[in-house]
C-alpha cells in the first residue's frame, strides 16, 4: 500500500470535510483494513499542515479546508507551499539548484537520507520526494537515467 500518495491524504481531507472524528472512527470512516495503515496518512497530512490531532480527535485545518475546496491547480500550489517548508524537500532543492543542469542521481538522495536521517527508512523517503515532488511540480523524474531534476517555475 503507497501510504505516502498525496491521494489518499487527499481522501482522507474528504472524508473529514468539516467535521472532526476520532483517529479510530477515521480507520474505519476510510475503510482501511488495518489502522496501522491510516496512521502514516495522517502523519503525512499533519506533516503538511492539512489537519490537526487534538486529544485524539483530527480535524482539518484551515489550509486543509482551503486544499479540499481548490481545484487542482490551486491543490498543486498549496502542496508546493508546504513542502516547501520542509526541511527534506528544502534541502534536495539547494541540492538540486547548486548543480549546473539541476539534475542529481536517485542515488545521492537515498545516501543523503541514509546519512542525515538514519532512523528513517531512505528509500521510502526518495519516493516520497519524488512523488509529492512531481505532484508538486517542484521536481521530475527520469526513471531511464535515474536522475531527479528540478522541474520549478523560475
Amino acid at each position: 500500500m503507497d501510504i505516502w500518495n498525496e491521494d489518499k491524504v487527499l481522501s482522507l481531507l474528504k472524508k473529514l470535510g468539516i467535521k472532526r472524528y476520532t483517529v479510530d472512527h477515521e480507520a474505519k470512516v476510510i475503510s482501511l483494513y488495518d489502522l496501522d495503515d491510516l496512521y502514516p496518512i495522517i502523519d503525512a497530512a499533519e506533516t503538511l499542515q492539512f489537519v490537526e490531532i487534538e486529544n485524539g480527535d483530527i480535524k482539518l485545518t484551515s489550509i486543509g479546508k482551503e486544499f479540499l475546496k481548490g481545484d487542482v491547480n490551486k491543490r498543486k500550489k498549496l502542496f508546493k507551499r508546504q513542502l516547501k517548508r520542509l526541511k527534506v524537500f528544502r534541502e534536495a532543492l539547494k541540492a538540486l539548484k547548486k548543480q549546473v543542469d539541476e539534475h542529481m542521481d536517485r542515488e545521492f538522495f537515498v545516501e543523503l537520507f541514509s546519512t542525515h536521517l538514519p532512523e528513517e527508512n531512505a528509500e521510502e523517503l526518495v519516493h516520497v520526494l519524488i512523488d509529492w515532488g512531481r505532484f508538486a511540480e517542484l521536481i521530475g523524474y527520469n526513471a531511464d537515467s535515474e536522475e531527479v531534476y528540478l522541474d520549478e517555475e523560475r
